[in-house]
């Protein structure tokens, strides 16, 4: 309190003025009166510019001058003022500071104040940073907790609560909260470690609130003050139990078939080399089962792939049910492959069975009974193979093995087995540079009118000498040719090769006869096979009705659709077509029509037991009087003895071929035969 007269000029303004804060003095008008060097640094205005002004329009912003002269005029009613604030220099910019006024008193009335002004921008710049890492923090989606040097939670983010369950309200923070009952002694490794080291970071399991146990990967590190004591430390924690879902989610998609939810190809194939290892160890055994569905594509293509998907789906269901002590796969498709430690035959072939038995109960899928038919061969390890790919290729070819075998579908390896599966491979492989290699030829059967032993006609046969596998008989590749597609080049081949013979024995004068050409259900079912074939024969300049192609009762297991479309167009072009190998299949007599047949081959198996009993002579003759009957030309094939010869002749066949007039010949032999035609004795038969 100010008590001489003249207030402005007394030791305690000088006092004030010489202060190492900003100093403002008003008078009783609430003007300035005087600052000191510091107000003046402070706020940039000199003493002149400062006198006689209004302290809120000399250093407020418009916003805040209410207020300010407000609390001026508290001064002014004689209360002390402490507050913090913004205010505005001379530039414009903004100061932020801590304002302390207190009135000048003089005989019990306020005569002035003084007005302190403390710099505190530092202060609330780094109040402000605090709050702001306190944000980042509190949103950080990591858990963020801060403890004293003895390890107890002072502060927590909400993501702490969030993994932990452990919320600020909580009156009392476990100091145990980072610490694990599963793996205490590991926490006391990291504990030690951050002791010594002053930080740690690594994976740890925990349990939360309601005793769940997370995982989470966790670092933690040491704060110091000034002197470099450790006062705190800060942790923070990612939890990583999304992430281990995720992780175990990838493991799932590699290790498992993504429709079914079975064991995938790769899984299997590893699992079994790791059970390969333990198995010769201990001198173990166990059996590979490879199973799959028959004929499946047809599924696919007449009802839709959704249906098929559903299906392999709901038989997984059934083989999971039915073969709980077996690791099962989906290898591929409509495969599956079953790891077992059966070992015994008797056993297995139960085991199979009963397996069957379940698969084959009709399957009802969108209101529709399905019946299913399923293939199965099985191996042993290590008696047939001790690699997980062997014994997977060995099931298989066991499995491929069964779908020939008409009286059992379970199928058992064996080396002969791997042979054929081996051999058919070689062939395949061989038989694509087969025409390239000029491997392949054309020979020809003569056909004989039975009673004058006249030559009325040939069957063209191809011939595949290799010269790694050497002579190749036709039941041997035709089959696999069908199956590779390789059948339509080299059917296309054969055409061309019977033509350009043809033509040979034309331009030398012979006298051409009908040639035979086989053809197979694959070459007609191509939508262009027909006008592929007329315009070779046009190309040749070969007579069309000179040219049979040879069909069998196959082809109605074929798209018949197609095929006859294909057997018109070449009909209309004077094309004979004959059916091959007749009574083997089950033709019906509306095929006989559909195709439009001009000839029956009556096939070798019946004229082999001609002779022998009245059974296969009735046959015999039905089939020749049908082909009667439909004013079709009848051809027996195979005829070797004059007896079979006389049978057929009384029963009233027309046409025949057979080793009795010739075995089969070459391109030259069958000209020769032409050239001396007359003078060859073909048979001694009467």
């Amino acid at each position: 309190m100010v008590l001489n007269n003249n207030i402005y000029e007394s030791d305690v303004n000088k006092l004030l003025l010489a202060s190492p804060y900003a100093v403002a003095i008003l008078d009783r008008d609430q003007k300035i009166v005087d600052i000191n060097d510091n107000f003046k640094k402070m706020f940039q205005y000199n003493l002149a510019e400062a006198r006689g002004k209004f302290i809120s329009s000399l250093i407020s912003f418009e916003r805040h001058r209410k207020q300010i002269d407000k609390n001026v005029e508290k001064i002014y009613n004689g209360h002390g003022l402490k507050l913090e604030g913004e205010r505005r220099r001379k530039d414009g910019s903004a100061v932020y500071v801590e304002v302390i006024g207190h009135p000048v008193i003089h005989q019990q009335s306020v005569v002035g104040v003084y007005i302190l002004y403390i710099d505190v921008s530092d202060k609330k710049n780094n109040e402000r940073q605090l709050r702001l890492f306190k944000k980042i923090l509190e949103k950080n989606t990591e858990g963020v907790f801060i403890t004293d040097k003895n390890g107890n939670v002072e502060w927590i983010n909400n993501a702490f609560t969030d993994i932990t369950g452990y919320t600020s309200e909580d009156l009392i923070i476990p100091k145990n909260i980072l610490e694990s009952g599963i793996y205490s002694d590991e926490f006391n490794d990291i504990r030690n470690h951050v002791v010594c080291y002053e930080s740690w970071k690594g994976e740890v399991w925990n349990t939360n609130k309601n005793g769940y146990t997370y995982s989470a990967w966790m670092s933690i590190s040491s704060i110091k003050n000034e002197q470099e004591e450790i006062t705190h430390y800060v942790g923070i924690m990612k939890d990583l139990s999304e992430k281990k879902k995720i992780d175990k989610r990838m493991i799932e998609l590699q290790q498992k078939d993504t429709l079914t939810g079975l064991y995938n190809r790769q899984h299997f194939l590893e699992a079994m080399e790791r059970h390969i290892v333990t198995c010769e160890k201990f001198n173990h055994q166990f059996s590979v089962i490879a199973i799959d569905i028959d004929s499946f594509k047809d599924i696919n293509d007449s009802l839709g792939h959704s249906v098929g998907d559903r299906l392999l789906i709901a038989v997984s269901e059934r083989m999971a049910a039915s073969c709980t002590q077996c690791m099962i796969s989906r290898v591929d498709g409509d495969e599956f492959a079953l790891l077992s430690t059966l070992v015994d035959k008797n056993e297995l072939l139960y085991f199979a069975e009963m397996m069957l038995y379940q698969l084959e109960i009709p399957y009802v899928v969108s209101n529709t009974e399905i019946y299913l038919k399923f293939n199965v061969g099985i191996c042993l390890f290590p008696e047939d193979g001790k690699s997980s790919e062997n014994l997977m290729r060995f099931a298989n070819a066991a499995m491929n093995h069964s779908k020939n075998e008409l009286s059992s579908r379970i199928c058992f390896y064996s080396n002969n087995i791997s042979k054929e599966t081996e051999e058919k491979f070689y062939l395949a492989n061989y038989l694509f540079g087969a025409i390239t290699n000029s491997e392949l030829t054309v020979c020809y059967q003569p056909i004989f009118e039975i009673n004058e032993f006249k030559i009325v006609g040939a069957e063209a046969l191809l011939r595949w000498h290799s010269p790694i596998l050497g002579n190749i008989p036709p039941d041997r590749f035709i089959s696999i040719a069908e199956k590779t597609g390789q059948i339509i080049v080299i059917g296309e081949w054969v055409i061309k090769e019977v033509c350009s013979q043809m033509h040979i024995w034309k331009d030398k004068g012979y006298r051409l006869f009908p040639i035979s050409i086989n053809l197979s259900v694959k070459q007609l079912e191509q939508p262009n096979f027909s006008k592929t074939a007329i315009d070779i024969i046009k190309n040749e300049n070969i007579n069309p009705m000179l040219i049979e192609f040879e069909i069998t009762e196959s082809v109605s297991s074929g798209d018949i659709t197609q095929i006859v479309s294909n057997i018109k167009e070449l009909k209309r072009n004077g094309i004979k077509i004959s059916m091959d190998d007749f009574g083997t299949g089950f033709s019906s007599l509306g095929q006989l029509d559909i195709f439009e047949l001009d000839k029956l081959k009556i096939d070798k198996i019946f004229i082999d037991d001609l002779v022998i009993g009245t059974r296969r002579q009735n046959l015999v003759k039905s089939i020749i009087a049908m082909a009667k009957s439909l004013n079709l030309v009848t051809v027996a094939e195979g005829i070797e003895t004059c007896e079979q010869l006389g049978q057929l002749k009384g029963l009233g066949c027309q046409l025949g071929q057979g080793f009795i007039f010739s075995k089969p010949l070459t391109a030259a032999d069958t000209e020769n035969l032409l050239y001396q035609e007359k003078e060859f004795n073909f048979t001694t038969c009467k």
